[in-house]
């Protein structure tokens, strides 16, 4: 527990943030500056505003896209940082965890422009129309041939007072095991098998690649997870030799 004689914090969890990139870059191994793609709560606590440089510490290196490979659960990197407060000393902590999350990318998505930039200017519109039609054809070999599955870091972070290391990282495991499922069971659900777009997904949503097209499928899976995070916000820090909390994941 931190050191209570000092100053007791009554929230168990001050933060949970999501931090990357909203549009990652498609060439490999290029570092990006990450950004801050989500956080709850929104707003900052009055005790303890959410510091800007969080993401800088989750992703020291900045944020890197990755080639098409094989993940898994076991490729997720975690680790502990602090932040500690000039003034009073205070000591925060931050949990991350850090792994690549799979996006696409167009391969061939400069040449539809091509074709439309040599054509006459009588013929915009059709050739346009067409090279639409190609992309939005549902399950096409075309079409997966013309995108490249690529990964992007990304980081899920808890900032806190207490040094509730392991328990932290658990809920962190459980929370990235959680989005995925949402973002692969709302995908499989669409209506008559199409494919959704970047940005009308779970991740394109958590993410802030937000649309005027989101479906109710995607904001009933996000609404599910973002009860499950504010919970988890809301539980209360056990009193030192009085109480404790046990948290435990429910089906």
């Amino acid at each position: 527990m931190a050191d209570t004689g000092k100053y007791f914090c009554p929230r168990l969890l001050d933060y949970l943030v999501i931090a990357g990139c909203h549009f990652p870059n498609g060439n490999n191994q290029m570092s990006q500056t990450p950004e801050l793609l989500r956080r709850y709560p929104l707003e900052d606590h009055k005790d303890f505003p959410l510091p800007n440089d969080v993401i800088f510490f989750c992703q020291p290196e900045g944020c890197i896209s990755v080639g098409p490979k094989r993940m898994s659960l076991r490729e997720t990197t975690s680790f502990v940082f602090t932040l500690t407060e000039k003034d009073s000393g205070l000591v925060r902590y931050g949990i991350c965890i850090n792994f690549y999350r799979p996006f696409e990318k167009r391969a061939h998505s400069s040449e539809g422009w091509q074709k439309v930039d040599k054509s006459s200017t009588g013929s915009n519109h059709s050739v346009e129309t067409l090279s639409s039609s190609e992309c939005d054809r549902p399950r096409s070999k075309s079409r997966r041939k013309s995108r490249i599955r690529n990964n992007t870091l990304t980081s899920l972070c808890i900032v806190s007072h207490h040094p509730f290391f392991s328990t932290f990282r658990e809920c962190l495991f459980i929370l990235r095991r959680l989005i995925e499922a949402c973002h692969d069971r709302s995908c499989v659900r669409r209506v008559g098998g199409s494919k959704a777009t970047a940005r009308d997904t779970v991740w394109g949503v958590l993410t802030g690649q937000t649309s005027d097209n989101i479906s109710s499928l995607v904001m009933h899976e996000v609404r599910e997870i973002e009860t499950w995070i504010l919970r988890l916000l809301s539980a209360p820090v056990p009193v030192p030799g009085k109480t404790r909390v046990e948290v435990s994941q429910c089906d």
